[in-house]
């Protein structure tokens, strides 16, 4: 398989990320995994040369075990363990991590439960009062769910700023790591990074 771009290796790893914590793996590990992926959505070099040169830890939220993962990601499209994750679930149930505050063992359940494979099945089940019923779901989480699948709705095509500011942090991370020539780096303008080389005043 050909080698593919930082964002397709960024989106798997979120994808890893997302299906390790419906399995009930470690907090801490599949945070480290999403950090990751924003860094890699961040690169101010190519990847197949940070590859190439055995760079990736030094990308921020990058260590050894994670590095392996992206390497074999970039390389082939895919990764063992993430194929056998997705064995357990559909793909259109990764819809639903875009719903505000619905947790992952949340939407294990209305997968399991319910049957619910998508964000369109998701608020049919909501609408026809099918979530209230159910152990471990409830009345409050259904009322939640429709006020959050129309909040999706009408900001799906914007980017949080938070998130924004996130990948633009991890931007100039990335930046003072590769130019330490540069002597500011600095978010300026409409959320754009500029970098400046300016010699040291002597004032």
């Amino acid at each position: 398989m050909a080698k593919i771009d930082p964002r397709t290796v960024a989106s798997l790893l979120r994808e890893y990320a997302q299906r390790a914590s419906m399995r009930g793996d470690n907090p801490y590990r599949t945070k480290a995994y999403l950090r990751a992926a924003d860094s890699l959505m961040a690169l101010s070099q190519p990847l197949d040369r940070i590859i190439a040169t055995g760079a990736l830890t030094k990308i921020p939220g990058i260590g050894d075990a994670i590095a392996d993962i992206v390497t074999k990601l970039y390389q082939t499209g895919t990764h063992p363990s993430l194929e056998k994750l997705r064995e357990d679930v559909p793909a259109g149930v990764m819809e639903l991590f875009a719903i505000p505050g619905l947790r992952p063992d949340k939407i294990l359940k209305l997968h399991q439960a319910l049957g619910v494979n998508s964000r369109a099945e998701l608020e049919a089940a909501a609408r026809e009062d099918r979530i209230r019923p159910v152990e471990g779901l409830g009345a409050a989480l259904q009322t939640k769910l429709l006020q959050n699948l129309a909040i999706v709705r009408s900001g799906e095509t914007q980017l949080h700023l938070h998130k924004a500011a996130a990948l633009l942090e991890h931007a100039i991370i990335s930046v003072k790591q590769q130019h330490p020539e540069f002597s500011r780096v600095e978010i300026a303008g409409d959320f754009r990074a500029v970098a400046s080389s300016f010699p040291t005043s002597p004032w």
